[in-house]
């Protein structure tokens, strides 16, 4: 007997759900109730996930919906990631989100009433995570999720408190060393003079001196750069799919003046793009404008950028065991200009933070190391 079509509430959808290997570990239903939000149910066998499905719907029909007390965490974060993440974000932040949730907090807590979920859950889940190697980055990630989803469902009165208040992903061993972020010197200039020649040279040293996050200097138009004014401005930022969006921080869309060395670089990275595009054939270069596409003028892919030029100018500098990703050369123009004295209500304008306290936050980093670097210096001389 055929399936039915459709129905009051609409059509209610089954697919399989798999692990990081790719193994299909059970399924998923979804379907749509009167109230127009999407509602799952889950087993382990397809047939077990149709059946649950449908007696879903059939009640979702006569308006009998699960109550807080039944609802487990799969189920809520199924939905929270439908009704308060797609749509709302950007595709990056999505697919993050969506990641932790599907590979990382529901196979581990997905079972669990969210009403029942507490804090000693959170610590174990985190401790089992640890145990699997995560990285203490990727476990940061994975709280920042797991927080706001539950916040959300207290501020919508499903749960009265918030499972994580209070609890951390991971400490920091007494006496370990801080995580590698920012290049001295002499590694900007071994970075710099590896990256002689190359065709992205002069996106390496505008990064340096204008602190541009890397969406958007890959996001950059020649319209946006003055050469005659000596300024660059940050219009928009190249997304991780590709598209070329508006920033939705107002303090992100900013006007830096350049660097003397950051403006040579311009010009001379502007020559030899009009070189590449005549040695291209006519109907090769689809030209966007960019100052720094791929090699036929198309926005470049980030995650191409980084595994094919990024992390191979790392090799050639003697860099790639120091820890640094392309985010390091931001760290490295901020923590220069609280080195440098700049004060940090400018420095907040020229990265484009939205919030004062992140910049404050690398200033007291960047203070500290130069204290450190003081005593070491008073110590040596008085010693």
């Amino acid at each position: 007997m055929a399936r039915k079509k459709s129905r009051g509430n609409g059509t209610g959808t089954v697919a399989p759900r798999r692990n990081n290997q790719g193994k299909v570990i059970g399924y998923r239903g979804a379907y749509f109730g009167p109230d127009g939000k999407r509602r799952w149910v889950s087993a382990k066998t397809k047939t077990e996930c149709w059946g649950k499905l449908n007696a879903a719907m059939t009640d979702a029909d006569r308006g009998i919906f699960p109550s807080p007390a039944t609802l487990t965490v799969e189920k809520y974060l199924s939905g929270w990631l439908t009704d308060n993440v797609e749509g709302k974000l950007a595709r990056a932040s999505h697919d993050a989100y969506k990641r932790d949730v599907h590979y990382h907090i529901i196979p581990s807590l997905g079972r669990r009433k969210l009403k029942d979920l507490s804090t000693t859950d959170i610590r174990r889940f985190y401790r089992k995570k640890r145990d699997e190697g995560l990285s203490n980055r990727s476990l940061e990630y994975i709280h920042t999720t797991l927080r706001k989803a539950l916040e959300d469902a207290k501020n919508g009165g499903i749960i009265t408190r918030n499972p994580t208040d209070g609890v951390r992903p991971h400490k920091t061993p007494q006496g370990a060393a801080k995580e590698s972020e920012t290049l001295d010197p002499i590694q900007v200039a071994g970075l710099l003079s590896a990256a002689s020649g190359d065709r992205w040279e002069a996106l390496y040293v505008v990064a340096l001196h204008t602190g541009l996050r890397r969406g958007e200097i890959l996001g950059l138009r020649w319209e946006d750069v003055d050469l005659e004014e000596g300024t660059i401005s940050v219009k928009r930022s190249l997304d991780v799919d590709g598209t070329l969006k508006t920033p939705k921080n107002p303090a992100s869309r900013r006007t830096l003046k350049l660097t003397p060395r950051a403006l040579a670089a311009l010009k001379a990275h502007k020559v030899r793009q009009h070189e590449e595009r005549l040695k291209a054939e006519a109907d090769a270069w689809d030209d966007h404008n960019l100052v720094f596409p791929n090699t036929i003028g198309k926005p470049m892919n980030a995650g191409n950028f980084y595994r094919r030029e990024f992390q191979p100018l790392l090799e050639r500098a003697g860099l790639a065991d120091e820890g640094f990703t392309f985010h390091s050369l931001r760290h490295t123009f901020a923590t220069t200009l609280a080195a440098k004295g700049v004060h940090p209500s400018t420095a907040q304008t020229m990265l484009g933070h939205s919030d004062i306290r992140m910049t404050l936050a690398i200033y007291t980093h960047a203070t500290d190391e130069m204290q450190d670097a003081a005593t070491a210096a008073l110590e040596s001389a008085f010693g």
